[in-house]
């Protein structure tokens, strides 16, 4: 029986993105009934693996002109394709997958993975009439694509309450998927040579700089430790700061690109840390959601410091998983680290592995597992959990 093809697509993101490769496509792939079709950035050719094949429509710069025509070619690749059902992940490519839609007759699910129109008011990317107009543009793009999509994927549970308008939706969190190993308790206050981790998508609004100065100052007290900044930096002036910031530092190690950054080389540096540090800005756009990073720390078993948010504290609490704190605040910053030094993290492991495929019952919900363990659920689920019943999706393919 010929497989199903789905597209999922972005432009930015990596190809091996952790969203749209990892949660979603390795999730769907198990069923061996579809080919997944996975479409983004990437300045090299990946090579396609089973029920997977990957497609770059963008190796450039994030402000480089050739990113115009990406919808085009956008266009062009799922004409070839012929999915059945496509996933968007941008508003970028919204104008195009409409079009397909109407020529193609796919179904199409917007996996609405940001609050874009808010981002570009809070989170300093942009300024006056380049702000203003970036806003309209992704809010009417976003309008007048709406009567045309099936289904809304929500990163965030905060989207509920922030796009009151949409009831087509499902809320599909940014929480770890992967092999899960059994974790130990760990106690840190006996550790010397303590390593500290920044990844990820890097700007100032994450709080990268006031993590960085925070970690000189324990640095005066803990001489061995050492930080990684790992990551995608994409504005070049904040990039030019963050090196200068740690340029006369030795025990800080800046390992950052302008372009999307492979997510198995984040996963490497988590295995390679200590104490992960989360140092985000408590900001409109930010503190309602749940980084993808502290799911990954509780996941991984690495002990996190958070800048305070009750939210983020009541998810860590139940292992526990890390402290909240105030990263501007050098004066108390020795006291307040040993103050985490002192405790002793995951010595409860409320976390559930969920060893089913995720993704795909809630497409298709005759194919979710029975016996779904809602119950054994004793703390705040990290991980991608199985969706039953969803028949707004029943018809997703035909």
């Amino acid at each position: 029986m010929p497989q199903t093809n789905i597209v999922i697509a972005s432009v930015l993101k990596p190809l091996k993105d952790a969203r749209s490769y990892y949660r979603f496509g390795i999730s769907m792939r198990e069923t061996n009934k579809y080919l997944i079709n996975i479409i983004g950035f990437s300045t090299k050719k990946e090579s396609d693996e089973k029920n997977i094949k990957f497609h770059s429509v963008y190796s450039g710069k994030r402000t480089g002109v050739s990113r115009l025509l990406v919808g085009w070619k956008f266009f062009l690749r799922i004409s070839q394709i012929k999915p059945k059902l496509v996933i968007i992940t941008t508003y970028e490519l919204l104008p195009a997958a409409v079009l397909g839609k109407w020529i193609l007759g796919y179904k199409l699910v917007y996996d609405l993975q940001e609050n874009y129109a808010l981002n570009l008011s809070q989170n300093k990317t942009m300024a006056g009439w380049k702000q203003g107009l970036a806003i309209r543009t992704v809010t009417f793009l976003e309008s007048c694509a709406r009567p045309f999509i099936d289904h809304y994927f929500f990163a965030e549970k905060v989207y509920q309450e922030e796009f009151p308008k949409i009831n087509k939706q499902t809320v599909l969190e940014n929480k770890y998927y992967g092999d899960l190993a059994g974790i130990r308790s760990v106690n840190l206050q006996s550790k010397t040579k303590l390593r500290f981790l920044l990844s990820g998508t890097l700007t100032e609004v994450y709080g990268i700089l006031e993590g960085i100065e925070w970690f000189k100052s324990i640095q005066t007290h803990f001489p061995e430790a050492s930080l990684t900044v790992i990551g995608h930096v994409p504005m070049a002036k904040f990039g030019e700061k963050l090196k200068k910031t740690a340029s006369d530092h030795k025990s800080i190690q800046i390992h950052v690109s302008d372009n999307p950054i492979p997510y198995s080389d984040i996963l490497n540096a988590y295995e390679q840390t200590d104490i992960v540090l989360l140092p985000y800005h408590q900001v409109p756009s930010i503190s309602p959601k749940i980084p993808s990073k502290l799911y990954e720390s509780i996941a991984l078993g690495k002990p996190c410091l958070f800048q305070t948010n009750p939210t983020w504290e009541t998810i860590c609490s139940g292992y526990p998983a890390g402290k909240g704190i105030d990263f501007s605040d050098l004066n108390h910053s020795k006291e307040k680290f040993e103050d985490f030094l002192a405790m002793e993290f995951f010595v409860h492991d409320n976390r559930w592995d969920a060893a089913e495929p995720l993704f795909a019952p809630l497409v298709w919900p005759q194919e979710a597992p029975s016996g779904t363990p809602e119950a054994a659920l004793t703390g705040h689920s990290y991980a991608w959990k199985a969706a039953e019943n969803i028949p707004q999706l029943q018809q997703c393919v035909c």
